[in-house]
């Protein structure tokens, strides 16, 4: 496998062990970076590959969603894993793709990262077609912070509703109009004392 540009900011030489990738692994690379980590670029500067469907060390094949080639583990620059986990949590997993969300913190035995499961990788490996957005505690327990629903992905955690409605403007000659006359009725008034502009 020749080194190729995943996206904008993205290429295949950063991700583990990136040789042995075979053009189905690419594909599937290629959308979660289009979909995930160029989003995450974009708004929070350098992220890096920390792990992939290999391991780093001897280039063994992962277990679980890994296995499947879309899933990724990535770390934010500066220390702003975490913040994009939350920023992810209203951007990014409205869009369904994602299957687990996951900001896991820095142990003895890993660094703090992010743990990026398409969906896709999900139902391959199990069947499980849950969207869940996690926080791992540094006790080694799992907190849900949020489950989705297939089909709705609303975060209603995040995201206030916004009703909008819209309706027919009026001419600018008009608004214009208005605006005149309320002015020329504030001038007069303060001019006969009618009007007081009181300081609190």
């Amino acid at each position: 496998m020749e080194d190729i540009q995943l996206s904008r900011n993205f290429w295949l030489r950063w991700v583990p062990c990136w040789w042995l990738a075979t053009p189905a692994d690419v594909a599937k690379l290629q959308e979660t970076t289009a979909r995930v980590l160029q989003p995450l670029r974009e708004v929070f500067g350098p992220v890096s590959v920390s792990s992939w469907m290999r391991w780093s060390d001897g280039c063994t094949i992962r277990s679980g969603s890994h296995g499947q080639g879309g899933t990724v583990d990535a770390v934010v620059s500066g220390g702003k894993t975490f913040e994009a986990w939350e920023w992810g949590n209203t951007h990014l997993m409205p869009s369904g793709y994602i299957g687990r969300w996951i900001y896991e913190p820095a142990t003895s035995t890993q660094r703090e990262h992010l743990h990026i499961a398409p969906r896709a990788d999900m139902l391959a490996y199990n069947g499980d077609g849950r969207i869940q957005s996690l926080q791992e505690l540094p006790n080694g327990t799992m907190y849900v912070f949020q489950e989705w629903v297939a089909g709705t992905f609303t975060n209603p955690y995040r995201l206030e509703p916004i009703v909008a409605t819209a309706r027919a403007g009026m001419p600018w000659w008009l608004g214009a109009g208005l605006l005149f006359a309320l002015w020329s009725f504030d001038m007069s008034s303060q001019a006969t004392g009618g009007w007081t502009l009181k300081h609190s």
